[in-house]
Formats: C-alpha cells, structure tokens, sequence
C-alpha cells in the first residue's frame, strides 16, 4: 500500500512539473494513453494523478478531453500555491521563509514608510479591534497588513515574492488561527510593528515582526519555532 502511494504521489508530481514548466491555462493535455507512455505508468495511477490535479483545481475535465484550467493563471504566477495544494512542501516551510523575508522587509519599510503607508498600517490595526470581527474578516486584514508592510518597503521583488507566499498561506490560516490567538498575540504585536515603523526604528520593526511571525508557528505547530522563540528572546 505505501509503495503504491509512493508511485501515485511520484507522478502526480512529474504531471504537475508538466504543467508548470510547458503548459498554459486552456491547454489540452495528452490523452491517459499518451500520459501513460510518457510516464511509464498504468492507466490506474495515470488517472488518479489527474484526479488529484482536478480536485486541486488545476485540471477540469471539458467535453472528451482534460485542460488546464483558466484560472490556474495563479499558480503559474505562484508556484508556492501549487505546491502546498499538492501536498509537495508544508505549510512550516513556508512559514520559515515568510520569517526570513518579511523580518527584513519591516525592517526597511521603517526607514523607507511614507506617511500615507503609516495611516494605511494604522488603519488596518485599527480595523482588526473592532468588538464584532469574525475570524474572516481578521484573515483578510491580516494579509492586507502583511502586504501593506510589503508595499511600505519600497521593494517590489519582495511585495511579489511575500503575495505569493501570503495567498499559498491564507488557504490553511483558518486551520491553525482563532480569534483568541488574534487578540492575545497577532494584533498586539502587529500594533507594536506599526509603532516600530512609525518611529522608523529599523531594528525594532524587524524584531516584533519576528516574534510576531515565530509565533504564528508555534500557534500553527510547526517543530522548532518554540526553540527559535526562546532563542531570540535571549
């Protein structure tokens, strides 16, 4: 059973590595006989891979044939989205990466803010602490937070790598984040970030957008962000 799953999760990936680097939204792919002879796979495996590639949203199936879908545009733009659809990286490797950029980009978005991204920031800060929010609404705050930090940096590569890494994310946000963790430890210290880069205080800024984005893996179970918390705090 496990060197079966082994070889169906082998070959979804070689498909998805197909699509990725050949392939466009609205292409047709080759047909399971064709499939299975480039990949040397049974017609069995041939159509569970693409299964799972529908169920994930980059495949549909459209009169006799299967395509690419037209909204996969997205995930050729990220393919950090596919990737964590696919189950081919975790939502803690993400994370970590997320840390080291984004430690960083507050780091210049406090020498480099304007006054409109600062009122921006505030706004958004001041949105999440309404009585009523529901858990949907802080999410997408959140991530115009993150952007927003993003955008105050100056850096263009940076916003477009962190919108990557923050749309892969925001699908698996509602497994791991509550209303509670918002309001005893994302919102506080999200307001101290903004406080950070309204006084253009480099170092601070980078040091609460740290904590701020280590405990967001320790919130989310990911091994090792309790050490590297405790590490940090030294």
């Amino acid at each position: 059973m496990a060197s079966k799953v082994k070889v169906a999760d082998k070959l979804k990936k070689e498909m998805q590595d197909m699509i990725l680097k050949n392939m466009k939204p609205g292409d047709k792919l080759p047909t399971e006989s064709e499939l299975c002879i480039r990949f040397n796979a049974s017609r069995t495996s041939v159509r569970e891979a693409l299964q799972a590639l529908r169920s994930s949203g980059i495949l549909e199936k459209k009169g006799g044939g299967t395509y690419v879908t037209d909204t996969f545009d997205e995930c050729l733009i990220s393919p950090l989205m596919a990737m964590l659809q696919l189950n081919l990286t975790e939502a803690g490797d993400l994370l970590e990466i997320r840390r080291i950029l984004e430690t960083e980009t507050a780091g210049l978005a406090a020498r480099r803010a304007t006054e409109e991204d600062i009122r921006q920031l505030e706004n958004i800060v001041w949105m999440m602490q309404k009585p009523d929010i529901t858990l949907e609404e802080f999410i997408g705050l959140d991530v115009k937070f993150h952007m927003a930090v993003a955008q105050a940096s100056g850096n263009s590569g940076l916003q477009i790598l962190i919108k990557n890494i923050t749309s892969a994310l925001e699908k698996v946000y509602p497994r791991y984040c509550t209303l509670e963790i918002a309001e005893n430890s994302a919102i506080p210290l999200e307001r101290e970030i903004v406080q950070a880069i309204c006084q253009h205080d480099y170092e601070t800024a980078k040091q609460k957008m740290a904590r701020h984005l280590l405990e967001s893996g320790l919130n989310a179970g990911i091994d090792g962000q309790e050490e590297d918390i405790q590490s940090g705090a030294e």
